[in-house]
């Protein structure tokens, strides 16, 4: 005799998989629509027929679209981690002798050039102002991505001879600020990629010094 579903565990994982595997398809649809649109304020409908699913569907894995959205914002942001490290790491690994501008290459290979994380921010910070539970969320998770970056600028930082002048967290959220302002000149100015490195490398150079 077959075994029941409920004595099977890989029958008992398949509804599981289908649900995270619906989860993951709402999010790319959410985050297709954000990438031609510009906006978070896709409806319902709008996402489940650019998922292929129903509102059923939507339903079961998100109370809101903007529960959907900051998921996509969470994907985002685990990618822009890993690319972090990695970033990092291959920047103070090809280089002989470590420089600012090899800590200047791992913060710009691993922060995204391209507008789309920043403008999903953006569009939560407006909407935090008035939601405190969506503020509330959105601390916790900036401070999560600091702390991730935080120990890769530091030590390389003091690799090179350098030491903060600032505490390590101001260290740390200036240089992010200082990408940011420059990422947000992309839709106005040709030489982006310029303004990126100047920002980045002030910041690194103004808020720290050598050790002797």
């Amino acid at each position: 005799m077959s075994p029941r579903v409920s004595d099977d565990p890989a029958a008992r994982a398949r509804p599981v998989r289908r649900r995270s595997s619906t989860r993951a398809e709402l999010v790319r649809a959410a985050e297709a629509l954000f990438d031609e649109t510009g906006s978070a304020s896709a409806s319902v409908e709008a996402i489940v027929a650019r998922a292929g699913f129903t509102r059923g569907a939507f339903y079961s894995n998100f109370a809101t679209t903007d529960e959907l959205f900051f998921a996509v914002y969470e994907a985002q942001e685990a990618v822009v981690v890993e690319r972090l490290e990695d970033g990092f790491r291959a920047a103070l690994d090809a280089t002989d002798q470590q420089s600012v501008d090899a800590i200047v290459a791992g913060v710009l290979g691993g922060l995204p050039p391209e507008g789309k994380w920043y403008a999903i921010r953006s569009v939560l910070l407006s909407r935090a102002r008035h939601e405190p539970e969506l503020r509330a969320l959105l601390r916790t998770h900036t401070d999560a991505f600091h702390a991730a970056l935080e120990p890769l600028l530091v030590e390389s930082v003091t690799a090179q001879g350098r030491r903060l002048t600032v505490a390590p967290d101001v260290f740390t959220r200036a240089v992010v600020a200082a990408h940011v302002g420059a990422v947000s000149q992309t839709v106005l100015y040709d030489d982006a990629a310029t303004i990126r490195v100047a920002a980045v490398r002030g910041a690194l150079l103004g808020l720290s010094e050598p050790t002797h």
